[in-house]
């Protein structure tokens, strides 16, 4: 077994190239035989290699979520907090910040916790059974329990459950999308290949594990289980790419680290000002300790976990599940979508939509839908297109495949190859299903499909009627040539049908296949093959039975072609279209043929009409030049796993911030890498929801769309709630900076040289930064939210706002020391409950103000936010019950009451915020009218 061994230890990538061996080399190298593997060597060997499955190192223990909550630097600066107030005794003051971060921390928790159960809850599929032979016999085992060396039964319908080396094969075809993108299923063979070096998807005598046989049956031999298989090789890919922050982490990290420098700047000065003028150190050291407790935002982490998380709840009615919360505000800042095309940007689904019969194109989808409705067979003929009708029953009678109805009323759901599907869907479309043409026409002879004739033929009896009337007058007992009792339907590639094509129907006859007629099928042909189609000719003949097979593809009559492809989702064209409005590049990353590619990207509206980039352009490119072609170029074909990942990290390097969209396994590394990964939850596999920040539970792009409005919605509700809360804390951190300067010039006694005490700062940054701040994160969308650039990658929270922040910082923290100084000079010991009541009071008329940046409050909706309209009444009369509750004033803040006048005065002051804000509004809205321009995102944007 010394070669399962390195196979095992190196992985398929460099095992031994299988599709390149012969059959009975395969089990050598394998050590097992035509009659399967003896069940103790499978029992032994599941031991040595382990289970068929892949390992999951995605999840977080709930631990290490718990922990990652207290790694943020502004919680540190309150854990330094909590120690310095231990040291000076006051147990108090620690036990209350303790308290507020570890609520914190278990709200940040909670949230994320559910969305790993969540995501978790999407993976537990069943495990299916697979159908091996062991023993000599046929058994059914678990898929898990696969081992190299076994011989698995494959049948139509089945999940590949490792990667084979197939055996056997009859008309074996396999639907590889989630794998390699290509949307067509792949016709697989048992023959050995003579390039070592083929692409995975030319590999035509392999079958890969999470592909889906979707016509015929074969059996191969496990050369690979697990992590081995290609699906474990792009898994393994997974853990190379390492998580980063996103861009709000990012910001939010930067202003950490500016509160925390300017914050120790002050502590430090405040403290050396009060020691050179005489006061105590501990008075001093808990100066500090207050001056800490103003410059951090408390409620940044709660608010920030409730925005969000109330984000992921709407996200969540609207079929978008965030695995991980700060994904939501990243799609806010969303440059450049990539996204796959198979199953994402298209159905997944190959529909017929072009009809050529006698050298005339039609538009069949837009035919049906305005003269040819959904009918039972023999209500209603197409009348104007009898043409249509016989090709469209002969790709429905020359057919294996089965049409089942779908959940949603018109749509079906194919048991087989989804080619011939597509013809049975447009064939019921035209009036016309497989059952009921095959109960007036039964198959009685077939000539089956294969790779060397490239067409297939059926031999059907002829119709005495039950059938549209163009059918039987060409078809029926009295039609064409009535002495033939059958007839022969032949479907397949169209250069192999009119190799043994002698007549071609027009007219209503057939007529002679000239030079004339040759030319305009070939040209026809060429133009939709060029359109990224798949084309199909379907041609007849009267029949007997029993007529030698040669004679039935022989002197055929050629109806027409059928042009089909997996045609684009209805919604994502309106999708596209919103998101090139709101400054979002759509790239579609694709692995399937180019003009296929280019096909869907022009229907769509995705670039500009040029040529897709190939993966083999991108093999000879190196990192610089991909990156600078990656800002021009918005479709790529062709293109491998590795290739996506490199196509996403050259976006990001050029300073995009990339959202990456697919369902396929493909396209789980570059999800991984993006800035934000979206998967498919119902087509989606595993692999790719485990490497996604989002899934989406309908599969349907439009639904990013909705992401990305949320997500700037988000974005724009945390900037103004981090320009709300620094401006009050600037106002904090300003006066507890100046009111020692104050004291000195006024002979204040020792121990007056704080301002506001630890425990008053935290109950001010409660009221406004907690509760203030979370209503502000229910703030609706602004109207233009879609209308404008996305949010520039480099710019910070403040871009466009600092100056605001400043001077409203400076207002809130100037009208507070005006006030207690005004009470201190007079001797009225209500000096601080003032300072406390004004700062609080000013803080309530800014979160009012500042719901949007530019229009006025007396213009806005009032229960727009109805959380704010709750929550403003509710801050007042904490504020009023901290002055006037004995337990709350005495003990905990250590404030004295304040007379009627006292609070009308503080009141008078704070509203004043309110008329500076609005006034700066009428600047801001007068200066949008002189440029006469929309928002610029970073002045004018919500925040």
């Amino acid at each position: 077994m010394k070669h399962l061994e390195t196979r095992k230890a190196m992985g398929p990538a460099t095992g031994p190239a299988w599709h390149w061996l012969d059959i009975d080399e395969v089990f050598t190298r394998l050590e097992s035989a035509p009659g399967g593997l003896a069940s103790e060597e499978a029992a032994r060997r599941l031991a040595q290699y382990g289970p068929n499955e892949l390992i999951d190192r995605g999840s977080r223990h709930p631990l290490r979520l718990f922990l990652e909550q207290f790694t943020s630097l502004m919680v540190v600066i309150l854990l330094g907090a909590v120690a310095l107030s231990i040291v000076l005794g006051k147990l108090l003051e620690a036990g209350a910040i303790l308290t507020i971060v570890l609520l914190f921390a278990v709200l940040g928790f909670v949230q994320e916790y559910r969305a790993e159960r969540a995501i978790a809850a999407l993976k537990r599929l069943a495990v299916p059974r697979v159908r091996v032979i062991r023993d000599g016999r046929y058994q059914e085992v678990s898929a898990t329990a696969l081992v190299p060396g076994d011989l698995v039964s494959l049948e139509t319908g089945n999940f590949v459950p490792a990667d084979l080396r197939l055996r056997e094969t009859v008309n074996l075809r396999i639907q590889e999308a989630a794998l390699t993108g290509e949307s067509e299923a792949v016709e697989k063979d048992s023959a050995p290949l003579t390039d070592p070096s083929l692409p995975l998807a030319d590999r035509r005598n392999l079958a890969y594990r999470g592909t889906v046989i979707g016509y015929g049956r074969g059996e191969g031999v496990v050369v690979a289980t697990g992590m081995g298989t290609e699906l474990g090789r792009i898994a393994g890919l997974l853990q190379q790419v390492r998580d980063e922050a996103t861009p709000l982490q990012r910001r939010i990290d930067r202003v950490g680290k500016l509160l925390a420098a300017g914050g120790t700047a002050v502590a430090a000065l405040v403290m050396a000002m009060g020691l050179a003028a005489g006061e105590p150190w501990q008075v001093m050291v808990l100066a500090a300790v207050s001056v800490a407790v103003a410059v951090v935002p408390e409620g940044l982490p709660a608010v920030l976990t409730f925005t969000l998380a109330l984000a992921t709840q709407r996200m969540l009615r609207r079929n978008a599940l965030i695995r991980k919360l700060p994904a939501v505000e990243t799609l806010g800042s969303v440059t450049t979508i990539c996204s796959d095309k198979t199953g994402t940007l298209t159905e997944n689904r190959m529909t017929v939509t072009v009809l050529d019969v006698a050298g005339h194109r039609l538009d069949l989808v837009e035919t049906m839908r305005r003269r040819m409705p959904a009918v039972e067979p023999g209500e209603s003929d197409p009348g104007r297109f009898p043409a249509i009708s016989l090709v469209l029953a002969g790709g429905a009678l020359c057919n294996d495949a089965v049409l089942q109805p779908d959940a949603r009323p018109g749509h079906f759901h194919t048991l087989g190859d989804p080619t011939e599907g597509a013809l049975l869907v447009a064939a019921v479309h035209g009036g016309m299903s497989k059952a009921d043409l095959e109960g007036v026409m039964p198959r009685v002879e077939e000539l089956p499909f294969d790779s060397e004739r490239k067409r297939m033929t059926t031999v059907h009896r002829r119709p005495g009627g039950g059938v549209l009337p163009a059918v039987q007058e060409a078809w029926g007992d009295g039609g064409l040539e009535p002495d033939y009792s059958h007839l022969a339907i032949t479907k397949g590639a169209v250069d192999r049908i009119l190799e043994v094509t002698g007549r071609v129907w027009d007219g209503g006859r057939p007529v002679a296949l000239d030079d004339d007629f040759r030319r305009r099928i070939q040209a026809a042909h060429e133009d939709l093959a060029d359109d990224g189609m798949r084309v199909l000719g379907v041609a007849f003949r009267p029949a007997r039975l029993q007529m030698p097979p040669q004679e039935l593809e022989q002197d055929l009559i050629f109806l027409g072609m059928v042009g089909m492809i997996d045609p684009p989702r209805p919604e994502v064209r309106a999708a596209i279209a919103t998101c090139r409005a709101a400054g979002i590049r759509p790239v579609m990353i694709t692995g399937d043929h180019p003009l296929t590619a280019a096909t869907i990207a022009r229907d769509l509206g995705i670039g500009d009409g040029g040529d897709p980039l190939t993966g083999a352009t991108l093999d000879v490119m190196d990192d610089g030049e991909l990156g600078r072609m990656a800002e021009q170029v918005a479709v790529y074909a062709r293109v491998s796993p590795e290739h996506k990942l490199r196509i996403v990290r050259a976006l990001r390097r050029r300073g995009q911030v990339v959202a990456m969209t697919g369902d396929g396994v493909n396209d789980a590394p570059a999800l991984r890498l993006a800035d934000i990964g979206v998967a498919m939850g119902v087509t989606g596999t595993d692999v790719t929801r485990e490497a996604a920040d989002i899934v989406l539970r309908d599969d349907n792009f439009a639904t990013i769309v909705a992401a990305v409005e949320e997500g700037r919605t988000v974005y724009d509700n945390i900037r103004r709630f981090v320009k709300f809360a620094v401006a009050g804390n600037i106002g904090k951190v300003g006066a507890m900076l100046l009111w020692p300067l104050l004291s000195a010039i006024t002979g204040a006694a020792p121990g007056s040289a704080v301002a506001l005490l630890p425990l008053q700062l935290l109950w001010l940054n409660l009221m406004t930064d907690g509760l203030l701040g979370m209503s502000m994160g229910r703030e609706p969308a602004e109207a233009d939210v879609m209308a404008r650039p996305p949010n520039p990658p480099r710019a910070g929270l403040f871009t466009g706002t600092g100056w605001h922040v400043l001077w409203v910082g400076g207002f809130i923290g100037a009208s507070s020391l005006a006030v207690g100084a005004w009470y201190y000079g007079r001797g009225l010991e209500q000096w601080q409950t003032m300072m406390f009541t004004t700062m609080g009071l000013t803080q309530v008329f800014h979160a009012v103000v500042t719901r949007s940046a530019y229009q006025s409050i007396f213009r806005m909706n009032p229960f727009g936010n109805p959380l704010l309209l709750a929550v403003v009444p509710l801050v007042v009369g904490l504020q009023l019950a901290a002055v006037y509750v004995p337990f709350l004033r005495e003990v905990l803040l250590q404030l004295v009451p304040l007379s009627g006048p006292d609070l009308l005065a503080s009141a008078a002051v704070s509203v004043l915020l309110l008329v500076a804000v609005e006034l700066e509004k009428i600047a801001i809205r007068r200066g949008r009218r002189g440029r006469g321009a929309g928002l610029s995102p970073g002045s004018a944007a919500p925040c």
